[in-house]
């Protein structure tokens, strides 16, 4: 931080590139991790597309960003107000990735078939729990 204000805002040698490259290597390690972490014949599932979807759009949207700010807007320069602007996308990720969780965005994430109703009989009530309690476990609290 110190050499980037003490060169006005110019880097040399490592710089932008850099960071970029990190994060990609990061991905690609996480990635594989998750990968070699399940075994041969087990599956797994994404439960909220909606908010893998909202992250996956982000992360593509990141590095076309970098892309037209390094190399559009100002080239080889990134200015302070792209810079407050890039960091300011987190915080809009953050507002979205939630709005899909909680469902206002992407659909919602409850299932109608373990609604309970008030009109509901005795009998339908114990069928959604044992529903519950065979998709969920038995240790489930009342």
């Amino acid at each position: 931080v110190i050499d980037i204000f003490a060169k006005e805002f110019f880097l040399e040698g490592l710089g932008p590139s850099t960071i970029v490259g990190s994060a990609a290597f990061n991905l690609l390690i996480i990635i594989a991790v998750c990968i070699v972490a399940i075994d041969d014949g087990q599956v797994r599932y994404i439960k909220e597309m909606s908010v893998y979807m909202c992250t996956a759009s982000w992360s593509v949207f990141a590095y076309i960003w970098l892309i037209i700010i390094l190399l559009g807007i100002s080239p080889h320069v990134i200015e302070v107000w792209e810079g407050v602007v890039t960091f300011l996308f987190f915080p809009l990720l953050t507002l979205l990735a939630w709005l899909c969780d909680k469902g206002y965005i992407g659909g919602g994430k409850s299932s109608s078939k373990f609604r309970v109703h008030e009109d509901m009989s005795a009998e339908e009530l114990a069928e959604v729990y044992a529903e519950l309690r065979k998709q969920h476990g038995a240790s489930l609290s009342d």
